[in-house]
């Protein structure tokens, strides 16, 4: 296992997609957080008319991607409300996803696959090392974001306040397991399906909220059969992403763990168990 996890490590350090996807998001950051101060001006300017339409620090979802302050016009940007901005509108986790489907694919059809699915006893393992890379890659990655919003927030705003740093690792630890569940389950869908097309499709539809749209239809479908009161958005990897809220109680972070852990080992027992019964 642990040989398969070194073989993994090489092949996701010496990718060039690995590195290529971490500049686009540096570049993305700049531009993002760049907009941000043009949308904070435009706020104070429509506060000072009283026309202005606050942004909730309440998760939302929006169809497509939307990425908006949830800072009040009287208010200092901080740090927490950029990262928070875009991570409750996937901005980030559309880097993840599409790396995660590149990296998850690459192998399937190459010869690699076949000479090390015979020679381990069980392939499941291939599959197990493939979770613990792509977890080694999520927290890099959104600790890497981590650094370049911070750097970017002083460039652009001249200062870089955190806000509340309790409340900021709470909210950014569990949205980290909730990313990490999305990638997840992009990897289970590449697997299984083994086309790069549909799953970076469906990936990306994940993270531009198309799949709202299925959600309403299943609400509609458990409606007329007499279910009330029940969202099944709440209760989607995608959708606790962008609902968790930026202050989140401990019930509410306890939740959305429970939701990642659920669809995470889900999306790894069903990949494992395709993955040894496939001919390779």
């Amino acid at each position: 296992m642990l040989k398969l996890i070194k073989m993994d490590l090489y092949r996701m350090f010496h990718t060039k997609a690995f590195y290529i996807i971490w500049i686009i998001l540096g570049a993305a950051v700049i531009f993002s957080t760049t907009m941000s101060k043009e949308d904070y001006q435009y706020m104070q300017e429509e506060a000072a008319k009283g026309q202005l339409e606050t942004v909730s620090e309440e998760g939302t979802l929006n169809f497509g991607l939307s990425v908006s302050l949830p800072t009040k016009p009287e208010e200092k940007v901080t740090i927490f409300d950029q990262i928070f901005a875009n991570m409750q509108s996937k901005f980030i986790a559309l880097f993840l996803v599409i790396f995660t489907v590149l990296f998850s694919t690459a192998d399937l059809t190459s010869g690699y696959i076949k000479n090390i699915g015979g020679q381990v006893k069980d392939r499941g393992s291939l599959i197990l090392s493939k979770a613990i890379v792509l977890l080694l890659y999520t927290v890099l990655t959104l600790f890497l974001y981590l650094g370049i919003q911070a750097v970017c927030q002083y460039a652009v705003f001249g200062a870089s306040k955190w806000g509340n740093m309790e409340m900021f690792w709470r909210y950014f630890g569990t949205e980290t397991i909730l990313h990490y569940s999305l990638v997840l389950l992009c990897m289970a869908m590449a697997i299984i399906l083994k086309s790069n097309m549909l799953s970076m499709t469906l990936s990306v539809c994940m993270c531009l909220n198309v799949l709202i749209l299925v959600y309403s239809l299943v609400d509609k479908v458990l409606h007329d059969m007499g279910v009330k009161n029940f969202s099944f958005i709440e209760h989607t990897v995608s959708g606790k992403i962008s609902l968790l809220s930026m202050t989140p109680k401990a019930s509410e972070c306890v939740n959305a763990l429970g939701i990642a852990g659920v669809f995470g080992i889900l999306a790894i027992f069903l990949t494992v168990l395709v993955f040894r019964r496939r001919d390779i």
